[in-house]
Parts: C-alpha cells; structure tokens; sequence
C-alpha cells in the first residue's frame, strides 16, 4: 500500500509538472495565491487599526509583490483600471480571477490535484503510522525514533527512546543555559517535542523521503518548511503563499519550534559513529542539517526583532519582506546583523554556528 500511495504521489506530482508552464496553469497559481492573500489581508488581523487599511496598497508596492502582481496581470490579460483594482488585493477580484482559472483545463486539472495530493500524503501517513502499531501502542517518542532511523537509516538505523528523551531533555537545559526561554520551553517535555515533530516535520512516509544527494535534502527541506505553513509536504512555498500563512494567522509564525527540531536532528546524528566510506555523505547531511537551524533560528531572531514593529503597516511590510528574502535563502538578513551580533554576544557566542555548537554540546562537524 505504502509503494503504491507513493508512486501515485510521485506521479500526480509528474504530470503536475508537465504543465507547470502552460497558459492555464500559471494562471491558477497566481489566482490562487492572490486570492489567499486577499482573503485574509480582508480579515481583522493583524490589527483592527485604521491605519491598516492601506496595508495592502503597501504591500503591492514591495518588489516581489509587484512583480507578482504583474505577471497575474498578463496572465489574466487585465484591462488599466483592473489593474489599478489588482493592487488593491480585492476579494471580489480575487473570486472572480480564481472562477476564470478553474475553468481552464489546466487549472481545473491542478485544482483538483491538490485535493487528490493532500488525501494521498494524509492517508500515506495513516498508513505509516498503522504500521508503527502493528506491534502494541507506540509513545510519540517511539514514533519519533522510527521516523529519525527511517530518514538516516545510513547513520542512525536505530534510535533508543531511551537516548531520544536524554537528548531532549539535555538540550532543554543547554537552552535554559544559553537564556534561550522559547526554545527551551520546546524541549519541557519530551512527549510533546515529539508529537509536534511528527505532526510538522516529518515526511508522509520517511522511508520514502530517504535522502540520499543533495536534491533529496533539498526536497525535504523545503517539505518541511511547506508542511509548517500548512501546505503540502510535497511543495515548494512561493512567497504569496508564505505572506498568506502569517496574515492568517495575524502574527509572526513560532520559528523557535522548528529551530529546536532542527537542534534535535543535528545533536542525535552529531558524533555518531559510520563506516569511513560514507564520510562525504554525512559531511553533506550535517551541512544540511546546520543550513537548516541557522534557517529556522534567523526566522525565530526576525519574529523577536520585528515583533515591537508591527504595530504599524510599515513594520509588517518590512517582516514580510525581510521573510521572504529569507526562505529564499539570504541567510544571515543584513537587517538583522547589529541585532543578531548583540544576542549572540550577550551569550558569549560570536555566530549561529557556535551557538550551534554549544546547544548540541559538540566541539564541530568537522571535529
């Protein structure tokens, strides 16, 4: 069942592929992007202040906002004054753009290929984790364990539970150590540092998801990211869907919860021991693993720096602005280079990659 749910997802996500560029399917992505963010760009959040009423006007002024409202506007061939509506991110303009591309064959087709691909990955994981029970009633941590051993089966083909819940707990303390409260408040309890990872990081079926070069790390980073933003695992988010996630949710998402995983991923695989031809590999895994927490804690110093700030239209421009450059991959933000200097040397840290270091409790990668 598992190989054949798979393949099915494998090649629903071809053919998606396949039209990627067609007219009707550029069309639907753009429809459907600008209507998420309408939608909630029309909603109370992030403030009931007056002043946010010309959020979206600002909103369409960024550069990657403005070049995407262009391309909907050749897309759907949009007349000067529909135009000028467009920037306004309408929610009537927004329905009747979305209708349009639905009704192209290629937008009813990926329409319709979402919802068949959020079925496919939901009963992919049903599957994976009916297989887990199928010797007595598994904790989250023995979930948690069989996930990590399935993911790294080259360097960690078993996980003691045992060991799993030493490690949470020891990087809880590290944290507390290093005056990080948030994210050591992720590692209070072991049962729920698990059932978070399970539910938001790991791949429909981490068998399935092995990687073995470097665009499978790419693949799953990427899933990880989409799957927190409550979008499919198999997806790479563009920027209107990133900004239409944290408009919805009228706040600057939690990065520190990704940020502790990515901790505990890199302190269970840091040290361990393989066989001498596969130390490429795991250069290249732990060089992943080290993008991927450096990724996730400038997300968390972003939310803590900009949080006083959003208190204004401006202040939210600029977050989503500063967040979107970030997941597409200007880590460190220049922005945040006086802030980040002074948290770090707050700590007696002098960059992320020491405070890596001393939150996994190891000397290096290359140590």
């Amino acid at each position: 069942m598992t190989s054949f749910l798979a393949s099915f997802l494998s090649l629903l996500d071809t053919y998606r592929d396949t039209v990627r560029h067609e007219h009707g399917a550029v069309f639907w992505r753009l429809a459907s992007q600008y209507s998420d963010v309408a939608g909630n760009l029309s909603r109370p959040a992030p403030a009931e202040n007056q002043s946010f009423l010309r959020l979206p006007l600002m909103l369409a002024s960024l550069p990657w906002a403005t070049d995407f409202l262009v391309r909907l506007s050749r897309s759907a061939h949009l007349s000067s004054s529909q135009e000028e509506e467009l920037a306004g991110f309408s929610p009537a303009l927004a329905g009747r753009l979305l209708r349009r591309a639905q009704q192209t064959p290629e937008g009813a087709f990926l329409a319709q290929a979402l919802r068949i691909q959020r079925g496919l990955e939901n009963r992919l994981r049903q599957v994976w984790l009916l297989e887990q029970f199928e010797n007595g009633e598994p904790s989250p941590l023995d979930l948690y364990a069989a996930a990590h051993s399935s993911l790294f089966p080259a360097f960690q083909p078993s996980l003691p539970v045992p060991r799993l819940e030493q490690d949470i707990r020891k990087l809880g303390a590290l944290a507390e150590s290093l005056d990080l409260p948030e994210i050591a408040g992720c590692f209070e309890s072991p049962e729920w540092m698990a059932h978070y990872a399970i539910l938001n990081f790991t791949p429909p079926n981490p068998g399935c998801w092995r990687p073995r070069v470097l665009d499978h790390y790419e693949r799953l980073l990427y899933g990880r990211v989409s799957r927190w933003f409550t979008y499919p695992f198999l997806h790479r988010l563009e920027p209107m869907e990133i900004t239409a996630t944290v408009l919805r949710l009228g706040r600057p998402p939690f990065y520190e919860r990704p940020a502790a995983h990515a901790l505990l991923e890199y302190a269970l695989l840091e040290g361990v021991t393989f066989d001498a031809s596969r130390f490429g590999f795991y250069y290249d895994t732990m060089r992943v693993l080290n993008y991927q927490f450096q990724l996730f804690f400038e997300g968390y110093l972003l939310r803590v720096a900009f949080y006083p700030r959003l208190k204004e239209p401006r202040g939210w421009c600029e977050y989503l602005d500063a967040l979107q450059r970030m997941h597409s991959g200007e880590v460190p933000l220049p922005e945040l280079h006086p802030y980040r200097r002074e948290f770090l040397r707050a700590r007696g840290l002098s960059c992320a990659e020491d405070l890596l270091c001393r939150l996994s409790g190891s000397p290096g990668m290359l140590q």
